[in-house]
């Protein structure tokens, strides 16, 4: 980077208000309490995130985008998706589709993004989705809520199709969740 682009980024307050300051600050905020619980290999990742999502930030405010290395634009791309799915968890046409529609490329093209990641982008949605449904379940407040109601809110679309995935997930089917902690209620 030349001195005088180093000399604009250092002349300016960076803007949080970017999709890339909007994911770095939060992040960088979690950071330090992810930080205590992490083995080593697992800080170096998130050392390697933190740094390409800076190095976003700085291509982004310097209207450079293709400076950025190839997997630094990767690593960016999914924590925008990452940040989408968590946004839009709750809509029941979040799928694989809606979120390769977001962000302007092919359902392929998503897979094939996703292709070294533990999980497929519907596996990742189903999990997030099932684990809201099971914090929901433990949740005193909302015991006025029936279990189909709990799937239906958090983005299932049928409340059998919620249950087999919990039951496969968890090992017992969602009622017996429910009812688990509805003993425990006050």
């Amino acid at each position: 980077m030349s001195g005088n682009r180093a000399d604009r980024l250092l002349a300016e307050p960076l803007p949080a208000g970017t999709a890339s300051g909007a994911l770095l600050v939060p992040y960088l905020t979690s950071l330090p309490k992810a930080a205590r619980t992490a083995g080593s290999a697992e800080l170096a990742r998130l050392g390697t995130i933190a740094v390409d999502l800076a190095t976003s930030l700085f291509a982004a405010r310097l209207d450079d985008r293709r400076a950025l290395p190839a997997e630094s634009r990767r690593t960016v791309l999914l924590a925008r998706i990452d940040a989408f799915i968590e946004q839009h968890l709750d809509d029941p046409s979040l799928g694989p589709a809606a979120v390769a529609a977001h962000h302007h490329m092919s359902v392929r093209t998503l897979h094939h993004l996703f292709r070294d990641e533990r999980e497929s982008v519907a596996a990742t949605i189903r999990r997030r989705r099932l684990e809201r449904c099971r914090s929901d379940l433990a949740e005193p407040g909302l015991l006025h809520l029936t279990v189909g109601e709990i799937a239906l809110r958090r983005g299932f679309r049928h409340p059998a199709d919620f249950s087999r995935a919990f039951r496969r997930a968890y090992g017992v089917p969602p009622s017996e969740v429910r009812a688990g902690h509805a003993l425990n209620a006050p």
